[in-house]
């Protein structure tokens, strides 16, 4: 599963990372292709004020001439419309070619033939109008020549600028053949990988629905399996009680009425029989006890553990009273759970920091709570670090325990003490408190030191609200 999932990530990985670059690179080469448009509209502009320059030159001359041969002053109108017209044009010619030092010298120098011409042709039309000679005069001929200069000049820009079209035009030409093709490959990776990786992840669906079924299936028989076995849990607790109890009786009718009959040494022996069918019934009634944890009826409801602390502490009374020990209970959270199994929970804990006391220490035990995250539990389930729990916990200055022996105390019918110890114990207290932890889908841990104490931190799940 994980081998899938890694080759998922590295499927999308590879294809955002060509998609991206492919992206850029149709980015980069779209933007040349708009920068060399541009500087094809920017000559084509170029070329236009150069032919509109030429018309309002020629235009100069027309209205000139015209003047000069039939004096009416509408061409003298004209000829100034058209002088503003080709300083108009010579102005934009200089704005729009500053980029260019070659095309800026030639207007520059297109600049000062004008006004020469334009000097020319004011010198001319003064002539005309003060002398009686019909002649053309020397400024009509400077004029004349001025013109031939800025015509010059203006075909040498209009020649520089067609250079520049042309190869402005075969760039933009190739670049945006290169846009196309470029995004045509674009689209054609795009379309295989999304085809890939939605080839991939129906395979790994169906994988999953597969996955899906073959754990449906194993949970009903995990399910059926669970119930046969509270079943013949719950048939074999009952059904050796019986024999427990005659076996009891019997031994203690030998004891007791045949006390005279029998000797010292077999009279022990019934009473180790009687006292092991004891044990033996008080271990079937803790494992009926644990198996009926297994199954929940009752719906979960707001439960003060700090009631249900309390409550523990005056049924144990007398037992603290007579150990001596110091209880210190501070505040408790309320939580969703079943009282009863948290009932259960407690009074495990208080009996196993009570019963492992060590000898001429008073025991000292303190229930605290508090808000944490579930850093403490990465071991169990690294998912847990960041989530939230209350986190109770009840510590002791008992006899403690080894650390390496942490997942023993845990297990059904284990003790790390042996059965002719002085510390009472059938080794399932814990195993019910962990059973009753995960019906409240919480944590338990413990940590021990010998002959210091023991510390056990319940973490239940804090809600969300």
């Amino acid at each position: 599963m994980k081998r899938r999932q890694l080759v998922i990530i590295v499927a999308f990985c590879v294809s955002f990372v060509s998609m991206v670059a492919l992206a850029l690179f149709s980015m980069g080469r779209f933007a040349t292709f708009t920068r060399f448009s541009d500087a094809v509209d920017h000559t084509n502009e170029v070329i236009i004020n150069i032919r509109s320059a030429e018309v309002s030159l020629r235009d100069v001359g027309l209205t000139e001439r015209g003047y000069m041969i039939t004096h009416d002053t509408m061409y003298l109108r004209f000829l100034n419309n058209s002088i503003d017209s080709i300083n108009k044009c010579v102005d934009n010619l200089g704005k729009i070619t500053s980029d260019n030092p070659d095309q800026k010298k030639n207007v520059t120098l297109l600049r000062a033939s004008v006004a020469i011409r334009i000097a020319a042709v004011r010198a001319n039309i003064d002539y005309v109008d003060t002398s009686k000679s019909t002649a053309p005069s020397k400024f009509y001929f400077d004029s004349r020549q001025q013109m031939i200069e800025c015509s010059k000049q203006l075909r040498a820009m209009r020649v520089t600028e067609n250079v520049l079209l042309a190869e402005r035009n075969q760039s933009q030409q190739f670049y945006q053949a290169l846009t196309i093709s470029t995004l045509r490959y674009l689209l054609a990776v795009f379309c295989t990988m999304t085809l890939l990786l939605f080839a991939i992840l129906i395979r790994e669906l169906k994988e999953r629905v597969r996955y899906q079924e073959e754990l449906q299936a194993k949970v009903i028989d995990l399910s059926r399996s669970h119930k046969e076995l509270q079943e013949i849990a719950f048939a074999a607790s009952h059904d050796l009680q019986e024999p427990l109890r005659k076996i009891q009786v019997f031994s203690n009718m030998l004891i007791y009425k045949s006390s005279e009959h029998i000797s010292e040494e077999y009279k022990n022996m019934l009473t180790r029989i009687s006292a092991s069918a004891t044990r033996m019934q008080l271990l079937i009634s803790d494992l009926n006890a644990l198996t009926s944890l297994t199954k929940i009826d009752a719906e979960k409801e707001a439960v003060d553990l700090g009631v249900i602390c309390q409550y523990l502490l005056y049924e144990l009374e007398e037992i603290v009273q007579e150990k001596g020990a110091s209880v210190e209970l501070l505040q408790m959270p309320v939580i969703k759970g079943y009282s009863s199994q948290l009932k259960i929970l407690f009074k495990a804990l208080l009996d196993n920091s009570l019963k492992f006391s060590r000898d001429g220490v008073k025991p000292v035990i303190t229930l605290s709570s508090e808000r944490v995250t579930g850093h403490e539990l990465a071991q169990i389930n690294p998912n847990l670090q960041q989530k939230k729990f209350y986190c109770v916990t009840c510590s002791d200055n008992g006899i403690g325990f080894d650390n390496q022996f942490i997942t023993k105390i845990f297990q059904i019918f284990q003790r790390l003490h042996p059965q002719q110890s002085s510390y009472e114990g059938k080794g399932i207290g814990l195993a019910i408190c962990q059973r009753i932890m995960a019906n409240h889908e919480g944590y338990i841990i413990a940590h021990g030191e010998p002959k210091r104490g023991a510390k056990f931190k319940l973490f239940f799940p804090l809600e969300d609200k």
